[in-house]
């Protein structure tokens, strides 16, 4: 069997999470400008986002196991 090397169809993970900012700048740029969304809403938007992953966090912690 021939090796195939896979390493040059990956994309670094660094890379895609530029290009996914970069993206997601661009969304809320025009979101912002076209007065569907203002500022103030966005970042409570993200404030509320980031409480809810928070809890949801705190809460995977007190996750007890079941004993069989």
């Amino acid at each position: 069997m021939a090796k195939c090397n896979t390493r040059k169809k990956h994309t670094p993970a660094e890379e895609i999470l530029r290009t996914e900012i970069t993206i997601n700048q661009a969304l809320i740029d025009l979101l912002i400008a076209k007065q569907v969304i203002t500022e103030e809403e966005l970042v409570s938007s993200i404030q509320k986002i980031k409480l809810d992953q928070q809890k949801l966090l705190n809460d995977s912690n007190k996750i007890v196991p079941i004993k069989s």
